[in-house]
Parts: structure tokens; C-alpha cells; sequence
């Protein structure tokens, strides 16, 4: 037990530097090798491939659940609240089953939402019926796991009662407030239950870190595609130039290469378009001034009677 702890200790060290880039998973499998360790992976590993990994040696069964995802919802901060619980000492049932876990993953990335679990679920295995539920809604899937569906007066009921009978994938959304520990460890020893999935929604660190990956990804793109440009356009000026480019030693320096957001064209264009706004204004102000007379008659005045 000394040594589970240990273990569990220096797992909850680890997630909590990983935590910060995303939410750690943690699994259990039913047909485990008695005496394997489990996998440590510091690797990043996306959520679809997670449960790829989960479900691919696992066939649909009428029977039993081919797998449980516990997802923790984030914390009032924002943050990942597996780790949270886990530092807290909240969980000591499921830290005493840490030792038969088959996969421990520090950097699981990609879940953002119930929903997005529910779809990466679904894509690992079109056999699989994945359905989110509620810790209650689990308790009866466990209790029986092919219960009929009774005839109720509510056809949502019905409809909801046969999806839960259908399903062989359920993801649980847990709040972090909520006492889960002994119902996942009761999962985990269920019977029925070929594999269960404990992780966390990624907190909203890691969807900045994202972000700021992807515009530095972009960044880098429209960089290389400026120096390609710039490359190209130098190899047809040497060619119309006739140069043998035995004196061009810095092909691939781009100091004093900038990227601004006006060029001599749009500053044309802007200059002329002030141009025009201001004289049709001052044409349409003169024209507004011209002056007329303000009484029409349908009779002129008789010659001689003018006064």
C-alpha cells in the first residue's frame, strides 16, 4: 500500500507540471496482464488516439460496458481539476487502484467538452454506441446493463431509457464538487466494465498555449512563404540580368526584410479615394449654393404695367 502511494505521489508531481499544457488520463483495463507495470507516457497524445488506444482490442456486447470515460469538469479558476482533487487527497480509493492501471498519460490533448469526447469515442470504433450520461444514470447502467426498456408515459423517457440500453461507451460528466471517488473505484472492479477512462476537461491554459501555437505556426508558414517569394523573384532578376551569381553570398539572409501593412499601391488608392470624397463634397456644396427665385407665377405682368 506504501508503495501505491509512492507511485500515485509521483504521478500526481508529474500531472501537476503537465497539467498546465493539459489534462492527464488515467486507465484501467479489464484483460491486464497480472504482474505488467503500467505505461508511463509523458508524450503528448491527443484525445482520439487515447481512445483508439482504449478500444481497439474491445468489441461491442450487449453484456458488459467496453468502456467508462469520467470527465471532470474545470475548476472555478479555469484550471484541470483532476490533479486539484487528486493533491487534495479527495480521492484516496481510486489512488488505491492506481496500481493496477494499464496507461497512465500526463498530456492528453484535445478535450474541450463533453460533446468533443463523445465524438472521439464514436470515431475510434463505428461498432461503439457512445452516450453521454449522469452519475445516476451510470448507476443503473452498472446495476443491469441490458435492462428492457419499461413503457413510461414520457416518450423523451423511452427514447432516453433505450439509448442508455444501447449504449456500450458512457461518458460521465462529474462536477469536482461531487463525491466520485467510491464510485469510480466501484467501476473500476465492476465486472461488466471491460475498461475504464479518468481525466479532465483541459483548462483554459492549454487553449492559450494552443492558440499561441497555432499563430506561431502561421507565422512561420507566411515567413517561408515570403522568403520563397522573395527567392524566386531574385532568380528572375539574376536571369534577365544575365548574372552568374558568383558574387550573391547571402541567399538566405532576410535582414532588412520587413513586413509592413502599406505598400505604394494601397497608398495610392487611399490618397486617391480622400481626393475624390473631397472635391464631389465641395461639387455638391457649390451646387447647393446657386441661388433661384423663390415665387413662380403661371401670368406674366402686361407690357407697360411692369410697376
Amino acid at each position: 500500500k506504501d508503495l501505491t502511494m509512492k507511485l500515485f505521489q509521483a504521478w500526481l508531481l508529474t500531472s501537476l507540471w503537465a497539467s498546465t499544457l493539459a489534462a492527464p488520463a488515467v486507465v484501467w483495463k479489464r484483460n491486464r496482464q497480472a504482474g505488467t507495470r503500467a505505461l508511463q507516457s509523458s508524450d503528448s497524445i491527443a484525445a482520439s488516439e487515447l481512445m483508439s488506444t482504449v478500444l481497439d482490442d474491445v468489441s461491442p456486447s450487449e453484456s458488459s460496458l467496453s468502456s467508462v470515460v469520467f470527465l471532470i469538469k474545470k475548476g472555478d479558476g479555469g484550471s484541470e481539476s483532476l490533479t486539484e482533487l487528486a493533491s487534495s487527497g479527495k480521492l484516496p480509493e481510486t489512488s488505491n487502484k492506481y496500481s493496477d492501471a494499464t496507461g497512465v498519460y500526463h498530456h492528453v490533448s484535445g478535450i474541450e467538452s463533453p460533446a468533443t469526447m463523445v465524438r472521439e469515442c464514436g470515431r475510434a470504433n463505428n461498432g461503439h454506441k457512445v452516450l453521454q450520461v449522469s452519475l445516476t444514470e451510470l448507476d443503473t447502467k452498472l446495476s443491469s446493463p441490458s435492462t428492457e426498456v419499461e413503457e413510461t408515459k414520457s416518450k423523451s423517457a423511452m427514447k432516453r431509457a433505450k439509448a442508455l440500453g444501447n449504449a456500450d461507451v458512457l461518458v460521465v460528466l462529474v462536477d469536482p464538487n461531487e463525491d466520485i471517488d467510491q464510485t469510480i473505484a466501484r467501476t473500476v472492479e465492476n465486472e461488466n466494465v471491460e475498461s475504464v477512462v479518468l481525466t479532465a476537461i483541459r483548462s483554459i491554459e492549454e487553449v492559450k498555449f494552443e492558440r499561441r501555437l497555432l499563430a506561431e505556426k502561421r507565422h512561420n508558414a507566411m515567413m517561408k512563404a515570403g522568403e520563397r517569394h522573395l527567392e524566386s523573384r531574385r532568380r528572375r532578376l539574376e536571369e534577365d540580368q544575365g548574372d552568374d551569381n558568383n558574387n550573391n553570398n547571402n541567399n538566405g539572409d532576410m535582414t532588412g526584410v520587413y513586413y509592413v501593412y502599406m505598400t505604394p499601391n494601397i497608398l495610392s488608392g487611399l490618397l486617391f479615394g480622400f481626393m475624390f470624397i473631397t472635391v464631389t463634397y465641395i461639387g455638391i456644396q457649390c451646387m447647393a449654393a446657386i441661388s433661384g427665385q423663390d415665387v413662380y407665377v403661371n401670368k406674366m405682368p402686361s407690357i407697360g404695367r411692369e410697376a
